[in-house]
């Protein structure tokens, strides 16, 4: 039930960082985009701060704002929300991870780790 009043939540979120997408990252904020072919469960944490949730379909993108001074954040996927494995990484504050495969097990393609 708590996972639910987050979910919604982190929708609300995804809505109101939309504006941000014209301009590019904020400086205070950890973001995610789905640039596979997939919807899948995208988590943006940002140190000191938010954390968002929300299904993101193919090309999306979500944010979650914090602090500045701890540069860096955390985004994660998963490949629905009943799912306990996924992938995470740490990423910079004020710049949007891609995320351009996802693979069970951790072991999901980034744009910071990949070609």
């Amino acid at each position: 039930m708590v996972f639910k009043t987050v979910t919604l939540g982190a929708l609300t979120l995804a809505a109101s960082n939309a504006a941000a997408e014209v301009g590019g990252t904020p400086a205070d904020a950890v973001c995610v985009r789905n640039t596979s072919p997939e919807q899948h469960v995208f988590v943006a944490e940002a140190p000191g701060g938010e954390r968002a949730v929300a299904h993101l379909a193919p090309g999306e993108r979500l944010c979650a704002q914090g602090e500045t001074t701890d540069r860096t954040g955390v985004v994660s996927v998963f490949e629905n929300f009943e799912s306990f494995e996924g992938c995470s990484r740490l990423v910079p504050v004020g710049r949007t991870e891609d995320m351009k495969e996802y693979v069970d097990f951790d072991r999901c393609f980034w744009s910071s780790n990949s070609p």
